[in-house]
């Protein structure tokens, strides 16, 4: 029953776009004609039914055909002098919101809450606070999204939308799981669960089950997500929600990965991949790759890895610089419509003028007046161009300079993306792809001057008991006070670095095997000698080590190989432990 009737919306929804298309088409015919008065009417007609458009594309999922539907209806009333309705505003923050950028949604929706408000449309005005939480939720404001919920729920109520209602409070719910607040989160994804499961809408259903699974991830309990996941999973696939069965699958693949069930994950992601390509979720995507990359990695198979951290590079690159056409696009459209109304204007005063002159030859004794007025005319039309002249220059000036102030901060971001893409996020340390860089670099200069350097293998012992008993914020404590401990015994020449898991690694540039057993002593006597105190309780962890001096007839590989035996050899001594003499 539940499929049949999807499918009679579905229909209905097809032709409803079809409708509101042949109505597009026939005003757009309407308005090339209309003059005078009857233009601006025939616009706004016009923009109404491009906003019904724009609305079954978002029913349909098709939220870039809806962006740029609201767009033409803007432009259409913009060239009018128009004002958007609140319908169209709202819409066209949707569809911002769906393709990531908030700035634009944030914009659009305040004007369409505020419209709303001023023409006494409450559904608008609600949903628009609705939406209006939502950006601030992703922004990570979160007391402004509260407060944005809290009354899109209250407005709901008094409404009757009962489907709105349960948005509302699974969206406060989310607000406080995410700020980490799990007991006052836990009660509103509970309600709205229980009245989604009753209210019978398999697209808010699925919604719920899902945000629900999010609430069991996010507190560290991956295996009580995956159920709820699966189940929302199945609803998207069943309904067709592409976007949502994207984001399920990606959940569940995020689920698998922290049970360490790395082939079911990456099927996972692999189903959802080719999905978020077709559909162009370039933002589903890069974190679909970005995910898959860390996977490879921790699997040891690096060339996938490297291959997926590039695509996931690529891609950043990619959307930062459609960021930037779209904008130069639009304000290149603004510029043109401008400069149509301005070409208008003359056009107008270009009759005037023809209509002054035919009056000048009925009437040879107004001929010195007229004569007067239409020099004054011309002057001002010169001085008219003059000004809109000026202005123009000036309009574009000020869009070059923000286009490069835009065009900044993207660069900057991205050097701040590339920083992270190196950076163990947990110890603040440098993670395996940068110390890897380092050695290699540290290999170039031993070819080329002989300089020696010894790579050091740590590992913290008893690190395993403590994550398995008391959870991971007490393995994590340990990871950053090891790491900092770490930082402050070793040289500044000399590089620690996070390599997975509880291991680290040392690169010690110009020393040898001796002087790197000195450094480890000093490393084991520190941790041995230092409390780590979580919660009141004293952990046991102390910490062993294995030393690899680089020579010209080994490579990196096989170094990293042997300070990672002679490190398993050293477990429970305090000492370092060097590669077996046999070894070399």
């Amino acid at each position: 029953m539940k499929s049949t009737a999807l499918l009679l919306i579905y229909l209905a929804g097809m032709i409803l776009a079809a409708s509101a298309g042949n109505d597009t088409e026939a005003l757009r015919r309407k308005l090339a004609h209309a003059s005078g008065a009857e233009r601006g009417e025939v616009a706004r007609e016009l923009a109404a039914a491009l906003t019904l458009r724009g609305e079954a594309e978002q029913d349909r999922h098709d939220h870039k055909a809806a962006r740029s539907t609201f767009d033409e209806a803007r432009g259409i009333l913009a060239k009018h002098g128009a004002v958007p309705s609140a319908r169209l505003l709202k819409g066209a923050g949707l569809s911002e919101l769906v393709l990531g950028d908030q700035d634009r949604a944030l914009e659009f929706l305040l004007r369409a809450e505020a419209t709303a408000e001023q023409g006494g449309d409450r559904d608008i005005a609600s949903a628009s606070s609705y939406l209006i939480g939502y950006v601030h939720r992703d922004l990570q404001n979160y007391e402004l999204a509260l407060k944005y919920f809290t009354a899109a729920y209250e407005s709901a109520k008094a409404l009757g939308n009962r489907r709105r209602v349960i948005m509302a409070l699974n969206e406060i719910g989310n607000v406080h799981l995410f700020s980490k607040k799990f007991a006052a989160a836990l009660p509103y994804k509970e309600t709205s669960l229980k009245l989604a499961r009753e209210h019978g809408e398999p697209d808010l259903l699925a919604n719920g089950l899902h945000d629900m699974g999010e609430f069991h991830r996010l507190q560290g309990k991956p295996e009580k997500a995956l159920p709820l996941l699966r189940e929302a999973l199945a609803i998207d696939r069943r309904i067709g929600h592409v976007r949502g069965t994207i984001i399920s699958l990606f959940t569940i693949a995020d689920c698998l990965h922290a049970l360490g069930r790395y082939p079911e994950a990456l099927a996972a992601l692999e189903e959802a991949r080719p999905m978020a390509e077709q559909t162009g979720q370039d933002r589903d995507l890069s974190q679909i790759l970005l995910l898959t990359a860390q996977i490879h990695e921790k699997t040891r198979e690096f060339p996938r890895a490297l291959d997926n951290y590039r695509r996931y590079h690529d891609l950043w690159a990619q959307l930062f610089d459609k960021e930037k056409t779209r904008q130069t696009v639009e304000m290149q459209t603004r510029y043109e419509v401008e400069k149509k109304q301005r070409e208008n204007e003359l056009l107008r005063r270009d009759k005037e003028i023809a209509a002054l002159a035919a009056a000048k030859q009925r009437s040879q004794r107004n001929f010195l007046f007229f004569v007067a007025l239409l020099v004054l005319l011309l002057a001002a039309v010169l001085y008219y161009n003059f000004r809109a002249k000026a202005r123009a220059n000036r309009w574009l000036e000020e869009a070059n300079q923000r286009i490069g102030a835009q065009q900044g901060k993207l660069e900057k971001a991205y050097r701040r993306m590339e920083e992270l893409a190196r950076q163990d996020q947990l110890t603040g340390l440098p993670n395996r792809r940068a110390a890897m860089e380092e050695i290699e670099h540290e290999e170039k200069r031993f070819r080329r001057s002989q300089k020696p350097f010894t790579l050091v293998m740590a590992d913290l012992v008893g690190f395993k008991a403590v994550n398995d008993s008391l959870g991971h914020d007490a393995g994590d404590f340990v990871l950053k006070a090891a790491a900092a401990l770490f930082s402050a015994t070793l040289r500044a020449q000399d590089t620690v670095a996070r390599w997975g898991g509880d291991e680290f690694l040392f690169l010690l540039p110009e020393t040898d095997a001796k002087g790197a057993c000195v450094l480890c002593r000093a490393i084991g006597e520190k941790i041995a000698g230092h409390d780590f105190a979580f919660n009141g309780r004293h952990l046991n962890v102390a910490v062993s080590l294995g030393t690899a001096s680089f020579r010209a007839d080994v490579t990196i590989e096989e170094c990293l190989r042997e300070a990672d035996q002679a490190m398993y050899r050293s477990r429970g001594v305090a000492a370092c432990a060097a590669p077996d003499a046999a070894e070399g």
